[in-house]
């Protein structure tokens, strides 16, 4: 199934009287009838706040804390993703790897191949 399951799809599944279908969003996704309290149940989730709504794009790591109404702390838990890798990050690994034909390529070299590459990306920006 390669259909995406947008909100409009979800919405038409829920609301399904099984009458036409042609017509429907959702008539590549749906089984008529068994499917309305997944989508129920995934439209309730989308709606909840995740953890990463409004973090800062630099942002790793995520403290959560819970407590009472009176501000008596019950509990917290520390959530952790990984940043994905600027393109600039991915060619500079690549080169590295490929100079020096090793998996475990020395960080400096990377990090030197990846600030000339940047610095290349602003003189062609500048040019513009």
């Amino acid at each position: 199934m390669n259909e995406e399951l947008t909100m409009e799809v979800l919405e038409a599944i829920i609301d399904c009287d099984d009458r036409e279908c042609s017509d429907c969003p959702a008539q590549n996704v749906c089984a008529v009838g068994r499917d309305q309290a997944l989508a129920t149940a995934l439209l309730e989730e989308r709606a909840k706040p995740k953890v990463w709504d409004g973090a800062p794009d630099g942002s790793a790591i995520a403290d959560v804390y819970w407590s009472e109404k009176t501000g008596i702390a019950l509990g917290y838990k520390r959530f952790t993703r990984e940043l994905p890798k600027t393109r600039a990050r991915q060619i500079a690994e690549n080169i590295v790897r490929g100079i020096n034909d090793e998996i475990h390529s020395d960080p400096k070299d990377i990090e030197y191949v990846e600030g000339v590459l940047k610095r290349y990306a602003e003189e062609l920006e500048g040019k513009e």
